[in-house]
């Protein structure tokens, strides 16, 4: 071998192995309390995948338990539930891993208790908790498997998602699941209030579960499409938070098979325009709710706040909302709810953390009928409102006045007030970082992965840990004067545009929405289906439908089906019993004891359910 070949091999030697994860930036602090110093707080590292972009955020805790987050940032172009059903379907089998339940299965055997998901306005997360990093290690190309490249069936579509079973009734664990909730006060109460404040364009409008109308005409197909669009590797960030070793990313990450991961360049990035519907002026709506108690409703306030780069503002408001209604004694409880005959039964406070925030006060168990014929029991305010507060804008009115009576007597001429509610919620977020770690680092994280998707300020850049330092921001905030928060309360609420939403409760909405489901019944149809399993048993089910039961006797189900298989059994003439070569021409009575001998000879077990 001459010198020049030597050198060259030498060099291919030595030639260091492209890794597949590379550092992204500096680490972060994050900090969990108050006194958290420089070094005390949670280390954050950001790596990115060299070829398909996908970022891994490793928050290294004390926590004994390690948590994994996949999170998806989606939205709802409509109401078809595309984020929804596509969860679902997310677990039915990937293309390494076709067997429905294999994660499970790989989860349990990782000391996990299995694998879960939410969907909500503007992301999907898929989690998973484990009791050591090695066990995250393992699943973790399986999750992400089937997250990036799951089978989507058409079989697993009607089982999991609609189909009409065989007497014409709508089925489907998501149809079914959004046909439970989606007519309850409280998400017909979000969900109206939520297209009030945001214009129909923003994800925001939209219910990302799905309403069963529009998932009765939903496709395959089009879930197919969305998750081309939506689940690239390039649009993912995991999560990852617990006690990870330093050398986390080298022993494991650098492992992950390059094709699980595969970008194909569908990049989600778009920035969401959440400007307010119509003009921006003030709208009500009156909504009408299925109840089958018509003594309450409950009223929804909204107002579009901040972006979400303006952090400062909205941990401002955020304390903002403890003042008003963080305790018993907080003004708006004691307004509305600690009283002697009270306006609402609780009432809550909320500054949801999208691209621009909506910050909602909710009065609920708002009297409506007074049964008894009465209103009230003893306060003359209360004589006066309670027989209005159903009236188009009454109840806004008083809200609004109390707030405007606030700001009036500058916070009840208590100068301490918004600094004793500083502390209250730096003392909450302190308990959370504490008692739950993940959880709390999930709340400061996903809010700035969303917006490197959607928020037209960060134009597609991946920038996390806006609230790394939510303590300091707190303390500054606490030694504001007064007059900040002042102006605080009448810029964002007093002159802020207020959209409303009154849920009323009706006695006959129930039984018309039931007369108003399609009509699809076909009548009795018998179905056989076999499936070939790796087994050496034949097992057989026959399933025998109950809904034409009337409701006196079913109580009685549970003692029919311990009988059923040793009970006496009366054959009618036509069918061909055991052994016999010809049908029977007259109905057999079969003693039970013989039934269940014959039946000994042939099964293992059989049982009734």
């Amino acid at each position: 071998m001459n010198t020049l070949a030597a050198l060259l091999v030498s060099q291919n030697i030595h030639k260091k192995k492209q890794p597949l994860f590379v550092k992204d930036g500096d680490d972060i602090v994050i900090q969990k309390s108050i006194s958290s110093s420089p070094g005390d707080g949670i280390r954050t590292s950001v790596y990115k995948h060299f070829a398909s972009k996908m970022r891994v955020v490793v928050c290294r805790t004390s926590s004994p338990i390690y948590n994994l987050n996949i999170y998806v940032p989606t939205v709802a172009p409509n109401n078809k539930g595309l984020p929804h059903t596509l969860e679902h379907l997310v677990f039915c089998g990937s293309k390494r891993h076709p067997t429905r339940g294999y994660i499970d299965v790989l989860a349990a055997y990782n000391y996990s208790i299995g694998t879960n998901a939410w969907t909500t306005d503007d992301y999907t997360c898929y989690t998973l908790a484990a009791a050591a990093e090695d066990a995250v290690a393992n699943v973790l190309p399986v999750f992400l498997d089937h997250v990036l490249n799951p089978l989507l069936l058409d079989d697993c579509f009607v089982t999991e998602v609609y189909h009409c079973d065989e007497t014409g009734k709508e089925q489907g664990v998501v149809f079914s699941e959004k046909g439970s909730t989606e007519n309850t006060e409280s998400s017909l109460g979000e969900y109206h209030l939520q297209k009030l404040v945001y214009n129909p364009s923003a994800t925001y409008a939209n219910d990302s579960g799905g309403k069963t109308r529009d998932i009765a005409t939903l496709t395959n197909k089009e879930i197919i499409d969305y998750h081309y669009k939506y689940y690239d590797a390039n649009n993912i960030t995991v999560v990852l938070t617990g006690a990870f070793s330093d050398d986390f990313e080298e022993k494991y990450l650098q492992t992950i098979p390059s094709d699980i991961v595969k970008s194909y360049g569908c990049n989600s990035r778009a920035p969401m325009d959440c400007s307010p519907p119509g003009d921006g002026s003030p709208r009500h709506e009156t909504v009408r709710f299925p109840s089958s108690d018509t003594s309450s409703g409950s009223f929804r306030f909204g107002w579009q706040g901040p972006k979400h780069g303006d952090v400062e503002t909205r941990i401002a408001l955020e304390i903002m909302m403890e003042y008003l209604a963080g305790t018993s004694s907080s003004p708006l409880n004691l307004r509305f709810v600690e009283r002697p005959a009270p306006l609402a039964s609780s009432l809550c406070t909320e500054v949801d953390d999208y691209i621009v925030s909506m910050l909602s006060v909710s009065l609920l168990g708002v009297p409506y009928t007074d049964q008894e014929g009465s209103q009230g029991n003893g306060d003359a305010m209360a004589d006066q409102d309670i027989p209005h507060l159903y009236e188009e804008g009454y109840f806004k009115n008083l809200l609004l006045n109390e707030l405007d009576q606030i700001y009036k007597t500058r916070f009840n001429g208590d100068a301490h007030a918004l600094e004793n509610a500083a502390k209250r919620r730096s003392d909450e977020m302190a308990l959370s970082f504490e008692n739950n770690p993940d959880e709390a680092l999930q709340v400061t994280l996903r809010s700035d992965i969303v917006a490197s998707h959607f928020s037209p300020e960060s134009q597609g850049k991946f920038r996390i840990g806006l609230r790394a330092k939510q303590f300091d921001i707190a303390v500054k905030l606490s030694q504001m004067p007064v007059e900040y928060w002042l102006n605080l309360l009448k810029k964002w609420f007093i002159d802020g545009t207020v959209y409303s939403v009154a849920m009323v409760p009706d006695l006959e909405l129930g039984p018309k929405l039931e007369a108003e489901l399609p009509d699809r019944a076909i009548g009795p149809v018998t179905a056989v289906q076999t499936i070939n399993a790796d087994s050496g048993f034949v097992e057989a089910q026959i399933q025998i439908p109950i809904g034409d039961i009337p409701e006196e006797l079913r109580a009685y189900l549970v003692l029919f089906q311990d009988v059923l298989l040793d009970t006496n059994l009366v054959l009618p003439a036509g069918v061909v019993y055991d052994n016999d070569k010809e049908s029977l021409k007259n109905e057999k009575r079969i003693q039970y004891s013989e039934f269940a001998s014959k039946m000994a000879d042939l099964v293992t077990s059989r049982n009734a359910c």
